[in-house]
């Protein structure tokens, strides 16, 4: 949800608070990118200042230069690199620069992926070097709360490693158990919609049934008015003209009545058809 009542140029309102135990300074994710971090909690839901905001100042390394900067944000899909030259990030090799996160400060984790940098922008002598975000702001639905907060132990260099080590496993374990949860409420959903299929052609299966039975009912119908035109077309043929057809003492060579020929006759209106 946006949030129009804030101070913010760019944040947004997401449905979780102190409830589900979202804090201050927790760090907000779209899949593997970085968005924002959270600025303000209530019982029920939480303000996300984004990255595009004026007032985010992130600590960034650009690679592969290995150049450290700060970023904030410019506009909706776009920030600005500021303490840094531009003749800093003349790639030689002519690679594309990726900015992420440094790690500086504690807030956010180092290698965390922003955004990129156009070459063409800094070769032009642009008023500010351009960070294009990867995500797209406008099309957020779900995001990812994360927390890289960690405790000041006195670590010896091996176990600091494997702490290391362990956080970014844990993190990809998140991160996999927030994409099954997509998955499954994709599924509930392709689920209902599948069952909703279902009964519609089961319906449907229905109404074309009953409307052939009423087509084979309405056929038979016509066949029965058809042949019962016919025998009224034959009683009438018949008064006009069974008198020519008929055979008697006098017309030994016509047809018996209720004989093929004899309604033949008939039908032909008294003309005996000479084979």
């Amino acid at each position: 949800m946006t949030d129009k009542e804030s101070p913010f140029l760019r944040s947004i309102v997401i449905n979780k608070g102190s409830k589900n135990g979202v804090k201050a300074g927790m760090v907000i994710y779209d899949d593997i990118y970085l968005i924002g971090k959270v600025v303000e909690v209530n019982f029920l839901t939480s303000r996300v200042l984004l990255i595009s905001d004026i007032n985010s100042k992130i600590p960034v390394t650009i690679q592969p230069l290995n150049t450290q900067g700060i970023m904030s944000g410019l506009d909706k899909q776009t920030g600005q690199l500021q303490y840094i030259k531009e003749d800093k990030l003349i790639n030689k090799d002519g690679k594309e620069l990726i900015v992420v996160t440094s790690g500086s400060g504690g807030i956010f984790k180092s290698g965390i992926p922003i955004g990129k940098i156009n070459l063409r922008d800094i070769l032009g002598n642009k008023q500010y070097i351009i960070v294009n975000f990867y995500t797209d702001f406008s099309q957020l639905k779900y995001v990812k709360i994360l927390s890289h907060t960690k405790e000041n132990l006195n670590f010896d260099k091996s176990i600091k490693e494997n702490y290391e080590l362990n956080n970014d496993q844990i993190f990809e374990m998140n991160s996999q158990k927030e994409n099954i949860k997509v998955l499954q409420q994709q599924k509930i959903i392709n689920d209902e919609v599948r069952l909703k299929f279902e009964l519609d052609n089961t319906r449907l299966k229905e109404i074309l049934i009953n409307t052939q039975k009423k087509i084979e009912e309405q056929n038979k119908r016509i066949k029965e008015d058809q042949k019962k035109n016919k025998n009224l077309e034959f009683l009438e043929l018949n008064l006009l003209y069974g008198h020519k057809c008929r055979k008697n003492f006098f017309k030994p060579k016509l047809f018996t009545i209720k004989t093929d020929e004899y309604r033949n006759c008939v039908l032909n209106k008294g003309l005996i058809k000479k084979n």
